[in-house]
């Protein structure tokens, strides 16, 4: 008794399983639009900019960083200036924010939620450049009011 044999087409495949492989490539395409959209700011560009903090308490890579309680980036990283002893935070902004020179930044920390960076835009006609320093660490400023005695 012999087997049956399967019918095959000499055809490379069918409309049908081409169709639904391009709705799985778009519906990709689609869930990472979304997750990136839902989980990071919402904006695809961005520039790095140094924090000097007198305690950065609290704050973990990741953080968010607000502006007005809306989130426009993260902590990129966090180390120690010597011999100042500050808290240096390296952050990640939306490339559309620019801030003011005389931005203050804080660290907040909720009752509820996490810690994050706060940013306060000062009233500046000049910005703080890519890469730049926001804060001024408290050696300058002492510096500064010794000259003016």
């Amino acid at each position: 008794m012999a087997l049956p044999m399967p019918v095959t087409s000499r055809r490379g495949g069918n409309m049908f399983e081409t169709i639904i492989a391009a709705l799985m490539i778009l519906l990709a395409i689609g869930f990472v639009v979304f997750f990136k959209l839902q989980v990071g700011t919402g904006h695809w560009g961005d520039y790095v900019l140094r924090v000097s903090l007198g305690d950065a308490a609290g704050l973990n890579l990741g953080s968010d960083v607000r502006v007005a309680g809306t989130k426009v980036g993260s902590v990129t990283g966090l180390s120690l200036e010597q011999p100042g002893y500050r808290a240096i935070a390296d952050i990640s902004i939306r490339d559309d924010i620019l801030l003011p020179a005389d931005s203050t930044a804080t660290v907040s920390s909720p009752a509820l939620g996490d810690v994050y960076l706060s940013l306060r835009p000062g009233h500046s006609n000049q910005t703080i450049r890519r890469g730049g320093v926001l804060g001024v660490p408290r050696r300058t400023l002492t510096s500064a009011l010794i000259q003016t005695r």
